[in-house]
């Protein structure tokens, strides 16, 4: 397996524990929405969960199929639907630590000569597997940003 992909693996690894180390105690904290149409922290979690979930299945498609289409989410509908402002923190990381190890197996697996392989996503365009691995991980600290905002925001308030 090249390097590349073992420090994605491993990227990918880390990512329920750099959350986990964010998230505080407080019920009340974490399950604060600073505004309107604003996630809480733990919906945030969730949203992890569900990126982690969307970006292992595309890359699963670009490497099966011949340039598929991948098809955008509607992120806010999952977060409500899985009701993650309401869900267990500790089954909540079980299902990210889940994900991550998944999508890590997965990397690890692809031949190094599919990285450059497909699909068309519906927003991004033509994406390769390579992207498709880099994504996810290039949104951490943007997500994990947005989590210790909401956070300081119940602190603020």
């Amino acid at each position: 397996m090249a390097t590349e992909q073992v420090q994605w693996a491993r990227q990918y690894q880390e990512i329920p524990g750099i959350f986990r180390n964010a998230l505080q105690t407080d019920d009340r904290v974490i399950r604060y929405r600073p505004a309107f149409g604003e996630w809480s922290a733990i919906e945030v979690v969730g949203h992890m969960v569900d990126k982690m979930r969307h970006w292992s299945k595309r890359v699963e498609r670009v490497l099966s199929e011949d340039r598929p289409t991948l098809p955008g989410y509607d992120q806010d509908a999952e977060v409500r639907q899985y009701d993650y402002q309401h869900a267990d923190v500790t089954a909540l990381f079980e299902q990210l630590q889940q994900q991550c190890e998944y999508f890590s197996t997965v990397i690890e697996a692809i031949p190094t000569s599919e990285l450059e392989r497909e699909g068309i996503h519906g927003e991004f365009g033509n994406m390769t597997v390579r992207q498709c691995i880099e994504a996810p991980l290039k949104s951490v600290p943007e997500h994990l940003e947005q989590l210790k905002a909401a956070q300081n925001a119940y602190i603020a308030s």
